[in-house]
């Protein structure tokens, strides 16, 4: 199909397997539905769980064959009978408020999607600070403001240099706290302790939960965020004081999200609450999800919080830029430019 003279386009996979069963193939949108607004894409975020979802290591399975992606930005090119908050020519971002797949895909030149999934975009982002913001600021906002953290509050991160670890170094720092960041490798630490970070540990390198204790005077930390899991999962939890939280929001050493589990030894968590934490608790509940809005548009303004971009694809190089999402050690979000 052609729009405006641009033939439409969408990434599909119609089976299981690496970066290499992406394929990009004409795209044909049913009508509009009366709810539903199009958008024409400027920038897709990537995120890990599009690669699981392609080798059905996500908790949601694919049916072939299948669109991809649930984060975007662009601009409104029509609206249903029944969308009236939007108008064509808007610029408009699309929330990853539904997973694995929001509409009919937005890893697309054009996509059909709820209006509820939509909200304009920040002022002052690029299209892709835009694409690479929102998946990563909800995550680590709703982490930080389910226990919330307040000032003088010591809050451990793994993984830091993930998308969503560069955005809760920021928003806790924002709010005041301590951040002791960590990645696997000591030449990460300038970039952690650049972004804000107060402290950075190399796990690879040093006993995490030692020197934890060594920066916080024995005490521990008041809430570890953990995306790391497997071995690693009880050394947060030997981090973190008496009292504290730990949340756990992914499994980077299970290939399958499915098949990941948690070896922690009981003990170690008395006193203490583990807890596996998700987007949707966060926009599933109006009141949070309104706030989380309005605290982003504020703290951009402010300067507080930016988008950290690992590295910028063009779409017909989707292939490439998923290698890159599985392959590299990634300081930040993946994006992929469209037009």
């Amino acid at each position: 199909m052609t729009v405006e003279g641009i033939k439409m386009q969408h990434i599909l996979f119609s089976k299981l397997g690496g970066p290499e069963v992406l394929e990009t193939v004409p795209l044909e949108l049913p009508p509009l539905a009366p709810d539903e607004v199009r958008v024409k894409i400027s920038a897709i975020g990537l995120n890990r769980f599009d690669a699981m979802f392609r080798r059905d290591h996500y908790v949601v399975s694919p049916v072939f064959p299948s669109p991809m992606g649930s984060e975007a930005v662009g601009v409104v090119a029509d609206v249903g009978a029944a969308v009236h908050d939007y108008g064509v020519g808007e610029r408009v971002t699309i929330l990853p408020i539904v997973s694995p797949i929001v509409g009919t895909g937005t890893y697309a030149t054009h996509a059909n999607v709820p209006a509820s999934v939509l909200i304009r975009s920040i002022d002052g982002t690029s299209d892709a600070e835009e694409a690479g913001f929102w998946m990563a600021s909800l995550q680590a906002y709703n982490m930080l403001t389910k226990h919330p953290v307040e000032a003088g509050d010591i809050v451990l991160l793994t993984a830091a240099t993930s998308a969503v670890g560069t955005a809760l170094i920021q928003i806790a720092r924002d709010f005041g706290a301590t951040v002791i960041a960590t990645s696997r490798r000591g030449d990460r630490a300038r970039q952690l302790l650049a972004l804000g970070a107060n402290y950075a540990i190399a796990t690879d390198e040093e006993d995490l939960a030692d020197r934890v204790r060594v920066i916080t005077d024995g005490r521990g930390a008041s809430l570890a965020c953990d995306t790391v899991g497997g071995p690693l999962l009880e050394k947060v939890v030997l981090s973190v004081a008496e009292g504290g939280h730990i949340l756990t929001y992914g499994a980077q050493t299970s290939p399958d999200i499915k098949a990941a589990r948690v070896d922690v030894q009981l003990v170690a968590l008395d006193r203490r609450t583990l807890t596996f934490v998700d987007l949707f608790e966060l926009t599933d509940v109006p009141d949070r999800f309104a706030a989380a809005k309005a605290y982003f548009r504020d703290a951009v303004a402010r300067g507080a919080l930016k988008p950290v971009i690992d590295r910028v694809f063009p779409f017909d190089e989707i292939v490439e830029a998923h290698r890159h999402l599985e392959a590299a050690s990634l300081f930040g979000k993946v994006v992929v430019t469209v037009g």
